[in-house]
């Protein structure tokens, strides 16, 4: 039978990526919201991923080679370069060429493989249903890569590749290619990763092939050789320099607005509330008048166990017992450990070395709450999201602080562990959308009018080492750059009996 696709599979699949260019992020944070969930920041660590400098991509390119000329007879000069710690490919764009569209098919593809509709996390990939593995295909014209170029972007095409990633340098077809091997995502995993670049010099485009699979250097080479790769007769214009000096400065800013959210952020004590305190939502009137709806949490309890009893936590309130939980659930109900990557990041955000593996026990979190709609009149529907999420604090003696960089440090090392996914619960017992897609996209949203109230329980997993410094937190999110009313943009509690 044929898997039908939630939203929030989408999601999970979507984070898999091994780079998540900005408008694949955009569009996954409309993802988040259509589902309510509120996510804050853009998903920028994804495995080795690295940020774009602009001064630092030019020196990587400018190593082994002085000369900036284009070959003659050459369309397009793509010379790889390797370092120490990472390899770059050294592109040189004929300008006076005109650069042609690119249209790539495969002619072969192994049994059990199948293109995604649109409809799913798979749209536009190969998908094998039974292995779980992708591959996928990248087009870029003349004129992408002379943008790429003229940014200083190049790197990306390597993003976090060294050359120990390099498998091998061949020919394909009458084209330079090389493999890269990148391993496997998860711990427990038979997919591998391995890819191929191919760059046509003659007619200047890159054809890049992303696999993630248990398939054979040799069948990822017969899907290479078999690719149809033709060049349209339509034509893509280059980028002015007035165009390029416009992105430049938009790249600029963006590097500064994140340089800024990497900056560990210091909580003060009204960041900070009690079990059995009624939580107000701390945002002012924004610039265009609008009040955001008023509805009030408060943590009646919290309780850290090591079993729920289906007597008392029944099935049927799990968002998916049977296809989440239970595998990871010992005879006694107590969770099993699982794997974990940890991440370190320099102070650019980039991804230090490899991670490390940690095999970790984990812990239910229970928490008791009442949700109050405090509004005289809905103002954004009667929809709302009654969970907070599980996020993990910073401790300096006195000082609490929140870093965006600690939100990627941990990630789970097992394919199918999802018990922890954004620091969402895996259980609530009021909920109102009970059947097929509906529950799957729903499972945290009930509809409260005006002067209702809503008492409810919450299940959270939460590893045992990371108790210390775990915490509810509200309204995360909620403003959309509104302004805090008391400067607690956060509001949390703490995860603790």
């Amino acid at each position: 039978m044929k898997r039908t696709y939630t939203d929030r599979d989408m999601i999970r699949i979507l984070n898999q990526e091994l780079v998540i260019p900005d408008k694949v992020d955009q569009g996954m944070q409309d993802a988040y919201r259509k589902l309510g969930i509120k996510r804050k920041g853009t998903v920028s660590f994804a495995r080795k991923r690295r940020m774009w400098h602009i001064l630092a991509a030019a020196a990587v390119l400018a190593a082994g080679s002085s000369v900036a000329v284009v070959a003659a007879n050459k369309f397009l000069s793509a010379n790889l370069v390797k370092q120490e710690d990472s390899v770059a490919y050294k592109l040189v764009i004929d300008r006076d060429q005109a650069a042609h569209e690119i249209e790539v098919t495969p002619t072969y593809m192994p049994a059990g493989y199948e293109l995604g509709a649109d409809n799913t996390p798979f749209g536009g990939k190969w998908h094998n249903e039974e292995t779980g593995g992708t591959i996928s295909f990248r087009t870029m014209n003349a004129a992408e890569l002379d943008t790429l170029i003229r940014l200083g972007e190049t790197d990306d095409l390597t993003s976090g590749m060294t050359e120990k990633d390099l498998e091998e340098e061949i020919e394909i077809n009458g084209t330079k290619a090389a493999l890269f091997l990148l391993g496997k995502d998860y711990v427990d995993s038979e997919n591998e990763r391995m890819d191929v670049m191919l760059f046509n010099e003659e007619d200047g485009y890159l054809v890049q092939l992303f696999n993630s699979s248990a398939l054979s250097k040799s069948e990822i080479l017969k899907i290479a050789k078999g690719l149809d790769i033709k060049v349209l007769d339509s034509t893509v214009p280059y980028k002015t320099e007035e165009e390029i000096q416009t992105l430049l400065a938009q790249k600029k800013d963006s590097d500064e607005q994140f340089q800024n959210m990497l900056a560990p952020e210091i909580l003060a004590d009204n960041n900070f509330f009690s079990v059995g305190t009624e939580l107000e939502i701390p945002y002012k009137v924004d610039k265009y008048g609008t009040k955001l709806d008023d509805y009030r949490f408060t943590v009646n309890s919290i309780e850290i166990k090591d079993s729920l009893p289906l007597s008392e936590f029944a099935k049927e309130n799990y968002y998916d017992h049977d296809g989440e939980l239970a595998a990871w659930l010992n005879e006694d109900g107590t969770l099993k450990a699982h794997e974990r990557y940890k991440y370190t990041y320099d102070s650019n955000g980039n991804q230090s070395g490899e991670p490390t593996v940690d095999t970790v026990d984990s812990k239910f979190v229970v928490v008791d709450m009442k949700l109050k709609n405090n509004n005289e009149v809905n103002q954004f529907g009667d929809e709302v999201m009654v969970c907070p999420s599980v996020k993990y604090l910073d401790t300096d003696g006195d000082t609490m602080t929140r870093s965006y960089t600690a939100d990627f440090q941990y990630r789970s090392a097992n394919e199918d562990y999802h018990l922890q996914t954004d620091g969402f619960p895996i259980y609530f017992d009021k909920i109102s959308n009970t059947e097929g897609i509906d529950r799957m996209k729903g499972f945290h949203i009930v509809s409260l009018q005006p002067g209702e109230e809503l008492e409810y329980t919450l299940v959270y997993v939460v590893d045992e080492d990371r108790l210390d410094d775990a915490y509810l937190q509200f309204y995360s999110g909620e403003g959309q750059g509104c302004e805090s009313e008391t400067g607690n943009e956060y509001v949390y509690v703490k995860i603790e009996q």
